[in-house]
């Protein structure tokens, strides 16, 4: 899990989603925002992930995946499970979640 103060807070996850650019792949829809300090969510839907425990699952591989990953971006970002990621292994989501914050830096 990150950190508390590297996760995204309430107040700007709703200006992010409006505001932010957006990416998508295979199993995520990625939106970010330019900020001085990297802020990060993964969001689970329910619509998707019916049971509350793969939800926090899958948010628990995220975050894992991303604390291990070495990175300097400069993003506040959620990272959006789609219906796919629901079968998916961890190394898919690892290279999806890679493919994503590579897009950045062009």
């Amino acid at each position: 899990m990150l950190p508390k103060e590297k996760r995204v807070n309430k107040k700007d996850f709703e200006f992010i989603i409006k505001n932010g650019k957006t990416l998508y792949s295979s199993l995520f829809s990625f939106c970010y925002i330019e900020s001085p300090l990297p802020h990060y969510a993964f969001v689970a839907p329910k619509k998707s992930f019916k049971r509350a425990v793969k939800r926090n699952k899958y948010r628990r591989i995220g975050y894992d995946i991303l604390r291990k990953l070495e990175h300097n971006y400069r993003v506040s970002a959620i990272f959006i499970y789609k219906k796919e990621a629901l079968n998916a292994p961890k190394e898919e989501i690892q290279k999806n979640i890679e493919f994503l914050l590579s897009k950045i830096k062009k």
